[in-house]
């Protein structure tokens, strides 16, 4: 763990560095290095741990970092204050990492609130208008006013156990007339961060204004410290408040069916995004009220699902703003970018829960798994036949969409295989096709 810390720490001195490729390179590497950390089981080192929820949210961490870096290759082409701007980051990934990782409910709760400054400079030194400084505020005012019943609230659990660590957690609390206020004081500040409806009017403000790489990050992982806060303190009162779990269910489906509506008479764009991660983190948080094993994975991959295909809509909008300088007239952009197009559509899909996707696979994550034969056959003797296929193709174009088709194949078998290994290996292929192809497609049109 130290190992990671330290090279972190590092990330923060390279960023005064101009080399772009290099520093990408040194985190992307850093993240595989956590990613062969994986233990379902608490590893504890001091004042940090590690089990699956916090390796989850790590990675993710991760993966939305290099995202952000790349989507914000023009600042450094423009010369827009881009080593501030990577030291911002690289802060802004050593608070999350240690929110994620420390093992001490007062240090969760510094590094929890301190991840509001990198954000918020984000906000109010990289946002486009005015208004950024009144999104700032709101930011600001809703985050604090709510964090103080947390910390009334930890220095309550501490006195009660006996310490801050948060292994005593599992130890529970007594059932009393006071353990519902008490639940209360302890999950109203994650409630505004995760954001649930009604205390939500800070995000749609916060995503408008702030840049393309702030946005993926506020909707990518800083909403998810609210799903992972609320997973740590339910395990304190595990079932002692079960009557309120019709209050949280009602409010996260109804608030999300509320929003859902909000959705319908948004024009802008990057507003349409802000609700729709309400209404998603709304069903989150209607998973968690379940009190049960289902509601909680299903909580999780929620969460990873909606931080990957959130950050990707907010990264094409920004891609429309810096075309247009606006972000509620986008017509015809399939004529002029049908690629980006086809991503758009490919993010929705996933943003909706269709079928293969992570949403919707969670549902059923091993309980049809007398169907992994089947997928397993339909991925690699597929593959095999169109890899025969691409023997008689003599258009340079067919012969590499063959070959997309075949690879799509390996990837698919391993989804069928219904194990970690299975779905790193379809992760790895999607990723090495997606930068192998259409490097090939590109030296295709040049030829």
């Amino acid at each position: 763990m130290l190992k990671f810390i330290s090279l972190i720490f590092g990330l923060l001195i390279m960023s005064f560095l101009n080399e772009f490729m290099t520093f990408i390179s040194y985190l992307v590497f850093l993240g595989l290095g956590w990613l062969f950390m994986y233990n379902s089981n608490l590893v504890s080192m001091s004042y940090f741990s590690c089990d699956s929820l916090s390796w989850f949210m790590v990675i993710l961490t991760f993966w939305i970092i290099v995202l952000m870096l790349l989507s914000s290759h023009s600042y450094k082409v423009t010369n827009f204050f881009y080593q501030k701007f990577t030291f911002v980051l690289m802060l802004m990934l050593l608070l999350l990492f240690f929110t994620f990782t420390c093992s001490d409910l007062l240090s969760f709760y510094i590094f929890f609130e301190g991840s509001l400054i990198p954000i918020y400079l984000l906000i109010v030194g990289w946002g486009y208008q005015p208004e950024r400084l009144q999104a700032g505020i709101y930011l600001l005012l809703y985050t604090i006013f709510a964090s103080l019943p947390l910390l009334i609230s930890i220095f309550f659990v501490g006195d009660y156990v006996g310490g801050f660590s948060m292994s005593l957690l599992s130890f529970g609390c007594d059932e009393s007339m006071w353990v519902s206020f008490w639940f209360m004081f302890s999950i109203f500040a994650f409630l505004v961060k995760l954001p649930a409806f009604y205390v939500h009017l800070w995000l749609p403000k916060a995503h408008v204004e702030a840049p393309v790489s702030g946005s993926m990050m506020l909707a990518g992982v800083l909403l998810k410290l609210g799903c992972y806060g609320l997973m740590r303190f339910m395990m304190f009162f595990q079932g002692k408040v079960a009557f309120l779990s019709s209050v949280l269910v009602s409010l996260g489906l109804m608030g999300g069916l509320a929003v859902s509506f909000i959705c319908l008479r948004q024009v802008d764009l990057k507003a349409l995004i802000a609700y729709s991660s309400v209404s998603h983190m709304g069903l989150a948080l209607g998973g968690l009220g379940s009190w049960g094993l289902w509601g909680y994975s299903s909580c999780l991959y929620t969460c990873v699902a909606h931080g990957l295909c959130s950050s990707g809509l907010f990264f094409l909008s920004g891609v429309i703003y810096e075309r247009e300088s606006r972000s509620w007239y986008y017509k015809g952009y399939l004529e002029i970018m049908p690629s980006m197009a086809f991503d758009d559509l490919f993010y929705c899909i996933g943003n909706i829960g269709s079928l293969w996707f992570m949403r919707f696979m969670m549902f059923f994550q091993g309980k049809v798994a007398f169907l992994s034969s089947v997928l397993v056959s339909l991925g690699l003797m597929g593959g095999l036949a169109v890899s025969f296929i691409c023997l008689r193709q003599v258009d340079l174009k067919a012969l590499i969409a063959y070959s997309s088709v075949s690879h799509m194949g390996l990837a698919l078998g391993g989804l069928g295989s219904w194990g970690l290994w299975g779905y790193s290996s379809c992760l790895y292929t999607c990723v090495a096709h997606g930068l192998c192809s259409s490097g090939l497609f590109f030296l295709s049109g040049v030829i």
